[in-house]
């Protein structure tokens, strides 16, 4: 009975398609384009298990292998298999077609190959550096690291704050808050500000950590969701304070962002967006920039608090917005990278990542910007004056951190996921800047009782000394040589 119905159901493509040749099993392979950016692009027409004609994709760059797309079935005298749709020239030598369910442009021209790519394998070296110091909290680290030249401040999951000797990595104090440190601290002047799952903002003093004032942003229900629960999640970021003038600003879960006099803790503005605010603000000119996860990037007044313009990326934005030279860059989980004028909020260019978030943020130095991204598990330098993709380094995992950059290196954490469709492996790199090539990496094992392992705290360097925390709850200092 089934051999009768696949006869069936080839007899009827090949007589309801009329000026097309008839689909039959086979790979095809060429490119996927999306204005002037390619990349290869492999379909593999087979029978499924229930012996149907299906299709499955394969695209290199974002590690997707053979990923099913379901049946394929005739619509509207055209071949479509989940989100793509195809058609076959006379001589059944070309196959063309696009992604009708994407609102982009997203085209494919391929040809009959005999094998599809083969499946990118995982990195299974080894670490090529060792760290100078460690020092061990009681939690795991996300957020990132801030230095005052002599010290590194970094908050961890055990709700500590901690203030280390960047040259030993020796405790100096700690300060305990009501709730989870997701966020980077900021270091000012005399002060330290940092966020707390708890919903409040607190300033300490630098020196020993005494209590200032603590600011309430109404998100103390707040509940994060991370990759490792039971219905996972991406709620890894936390906001982290920005100064300008006389006040501190900072991005809440409860979708405001609060503008804080430094000096009493009292707000003198607040701006409401429709969705949490987990995106680090980044102030230039008297202008605020910073995303949502009702997925717009926002232009706010400092002074005011009113609104300039925003932008809609068509997803969350949890990448921290990048100002320079009349550009705001930022990322965003539909996959791109927006460049846009700061006066108008129109885009100057964009980069498409190929269907990886990008959870990364950028950083500009020396005329170019340097971003990590997600699945693709890339990071990229750009000349951001037009979008220009200069290299591109695999890391082997989720370079979600936020890079910190020399002139000789680039250096980045990388999540890892033991549990995912496609392989992660958790560690740090550091990458040649002007070449991409890699220099030395800390390859970081997984952790017991969870599959997520890795850095995501971006690192912060000085001294000759780059620092960052890891997943396993330990702060790192290495010779940034």
């Amino acid at each position: 009975m089934k051999l009768l119905c696949l006869v069936f159901s080839t007899l009827f493509f090949a007589t309801s398609m009329q000026a097309q040749h008839a689909i039959s099993p086979g790979s095809w392979g060429g490119t996927l384009e999306l204005g002037t950016q390619s990349t290869p692009f492999y379909l593999d027409i087979r029978n499924n298990e229930e012996n149907e004609i299906a299709a499955y994709l394969t695209l290199p760059v974002t590690n997707f292998h053979e990923l099913s797309l379901g049946k394929v079935e005739i619509v509207e005298n055209q071949y479509r298999a989940g989100s793509i749709q195809f058609s076959l020239d006379h001589e059944g030598s070309k196959l063309t077609g696009s992604f009708h369910s994407s609102p982009r442009d997203l085209r494919f021209s391929l040809s009959p190959v005999e094998m599809i790519h083969e499946k990118k394998q995982p990195f299974e070296g080894e670490s090529t550096a060792l760290p100078d110091w460690t020092f061990k909290t009681d939690g795991a680290i996300w957020g990132g690291a801030a230095t005052d030249g002599e010290h590194v401040f970094i908050g961890s999951t055990d709700r500590n704050l901690y203030s280390l000797d960047s040259g030993t990595g020796q405790l100096l104090w700690s300060y305990k808050t009501g709730g989870t440190i997701y966020s980077k601290p900021l270091v000012n002047n005399e002060f330290i500000y940092v966020l707390s799952d708890d919903g409040f903002l607190y300033k300490l003093r630098k020196e020993n950590g005494e209590r200032v004032w603590t600011f309430e942003t109404g998100a103390a229900d707040w509940t994060r969701s991370l990759p490792d629960d039971d219905e996972p999640g991406y709620d890894t970021m936390g906001a982290a304070p920005v100064s300008s003038g006389e006040q501190v600003f900072i991005g809440s879960p409860d979708g405001h962002i609060y503008a804080v006099e430094k000096t009493t803790g009292e707000e003198n503005w607040r701006f409401q967006t429709e969705g949490p605010v987990l995106s680090t603000p980044a102030v230039e000119n008297g202008i605020l920039y910073v995303g949502s996860n009702d997925h717009h990037l926002y232009a706010i007044d400092t002074e005011s608090g009113e609104l300039k313009w925003k932008f809609d990326t068509d997803q969350v934005v949890i990448s921290s917005p990048a100002v320079q030279n009349g550009l705001v860059i930022t990322g965003s989980r539909s996959a791109d990278l927006f460049a846009l004028n700061t006066e108008t909020g129109e885009p100057v260019w964009t980069y498409f990542f190929w269907f990886s978030w990008v959870e990364s943020s950028g950083v500009f130095y020396d005329d170019h910007f340097y971003i990590g991204s997600s699945d693709n598990q890339l990071l990229k330098a750009f000349d951001p004056a037009n979008g220009q993709l200069i290299w591109s380094f695999d890391t082997g995992g989720s370079p979600w951190a936020k890079p910190a950059i020399t002139d000789e290196t680039v250096f980045t954490g990388i999540f890892g996921n033991a549990n995912y469709f496609i392989d992660h492996r958790g560690g740090f790199v550091a990458v040649d800047r002007k070449t991409g090539n890699e220099k030395w990496r800390f390859v970081m094992d997984e952790l017991p009782g969870t599959h997520i392992y890795g850095v995501i705290s971006s690192p912060v360097i000085t001294n000759g000394k780059v620092m960052f925390g890891g997943l396993d709850g330990v702060v790192y200092g290495f010779s940034t040589n």
